[in-house]
């Protein structure tokens, strides 16, 4: 079966980081996500739970922020249909699934004023069950819609959402205690929308086991090579930022969440490199000119399909311009400005990795999530950091509660 290749060879050799696996493999338990791939009797209660819920249910809002979003945004994103919020919905047809992570009351009051309250499930996710915004967010929803239809995703037995749930009667399901927010793509936070949605959770769960399996082999891994890669260009040559590219508009996400693996896995005592997700080809038409002719402190990693399914042939043209266009397709232009901006990069001498889904399938996809949660790990004991916690998040809260009066 094909699988996600990882093409660092670009980026020149980097000192062997076996001991950075090795600390992070030490920690398997405390950390908690390499287990997820196994742990089928959760996924099959969040399809059993989509295919028992009321048939007109037809829109799913999922309430949470940070780790209680951008993973199954990235999923969804990856794996649902183009445009899917606009696609006509009725009984037996997969649900709409609306991500509301922010608290900006133009948008959530517009989100209010927008959904049929009788038609809508609202899925709050929050695993200390006491997220600011989260909370926020549903009392709103308790408060107008009174009869909103509510399913949570929280700490299995603590925590201020799950006294809230049993004293309402809401269903819960469990985010595993060793999972952090950032790395629980594949516990319910991800896989309750992604079964509401109608999307392959056991596609999901079988692409991150066999992924799983290559991230903790010494031999080969794709998760070492490229966050040994990365932190090398960093700290010996000045590089201090990670763009990341997805040249298919349903992996962006999954580049959006990297940034917050990224970020709080690594960003700790002055130490860290920045992730910068970006989107081909539009930003060939506005990034592309620093890249290539700016400051050499960037790594570049193209993440893509080989195969990215029908194509949308361009016909005629309707000037002699555009006769080069005539006869191609949409896809077969797109691979080729990959190629091109590839090509263009690495003529200035910019260091750059590819990262390529054989297709946007559910197992594909697996073993990406899989791969960008492993290689961020790996890559904080060549920092020298710890990669769990978020001191800097933290005080960030405790500030923000103060100003609010909570004690």
């Amino acid at each position: 079966m094909a699988q996600v290749q990882v093409d660092a060879a670009a980026l020149g050799a980097a000192p062997a980081a076996d001991h950075a696996l090795a600390a992070i493999v030490a920690r398997r338990a405390e950390l908690g996500f390499l287990e997820l791939p196994d742990d089928r009797e959760t996924a099959r209660a969040c399809i059993d739970y989509a295919r028992a819920l009321d048939r007109d249910i037809d829109t799913v809002v999922v309430l949470g922020i940070g780790g209680s979003s951008l993973p199954a945004r990235a999923i969804h994103s990856a794996l649902a249909p183009a445009y899917d919020a606009l696609a006509p919905r009725g009984p037996g047809l997969p649900r709409r699934i609306l991500f509301a992570d922010n608290i900006d009351p133009a948008s959530f009051g517009a989100l209010l004023e927008r959904v049929d309250p009788r038609r809508t499930l609202w899925n709050v996710v929050s695993k200390s069950g006491g997220t600011a915004e989260t909370c926020a967010q549903l009392c709103v929803v308790a408060d107008r819609l009174p009869a909103a239809q509510i399913v949570c995703t929280t700490d299995p037995a603590s925590g201020t959402l799950r006294e809230v749930a049993r004293a309402r009667g809401w269903m819960c399901f469990d985010i595993p205690p060793p999972v952090s927010g950032r790395l629980s793509a594949l516990t319910p936070v991800g896989l309750l929308p992604a079964a509401l949605a109608g999307l392959d959770v056991v596609g999901l769960l079988d692409g991150a086991r066999r992924m799983r399996d290559r991230v903790l082999a010494p031999a080969d891994n794709p998760a070492v090579r490229l966050a040994a890669a990365l932190h090398h260009h960093h700290v010996a040559h000045g590089r201090a930022m990670v763009v990341t590219i997805a040249y298919a508009d349903g992996l962006y996400a999954m580049l959006e969440w990297l940034g917050q693996l990224w970020c709080e896995s690594l960003g700790k005592q002055g130490r860290g490199s920045t992730p910068i997700a970006a989107r081909g080809a539009p930003d060939q038409h506005a990034q592309l000119q620093l890249w290539a002719d700016g400051p050499d402190d960037k790594v570049y990693v193209f993440v893509t399909v080989a195969s990215r399914g029908p194509d949308v042939a361009i016909p005629a043209a309707l000037h002699a311009d555009w006769q080069y266009l005539a006869g191609r397709g949409l896809g077969e232009l797109l691979d080729v400005e990959l190629a091109a901006t590839i090509d263009s990069l690495v003529a200035r001498g910019r260091p750059v990795a590819r990262i390529v889904l054989p297709r946007a399938s559910a197992e594909a996809v697996g073993e990406l999530a899989l791969l960008l949660e492993m290689t961020s790990l790996v890559a904080a004991p060549l920092y020298g950091v710890d990669p769990a916690g978020e001191p800097g998040v933290e005080d960030g809260k405790r500030r923000a509660f103060a100003a609010l009066g909570r004690t």
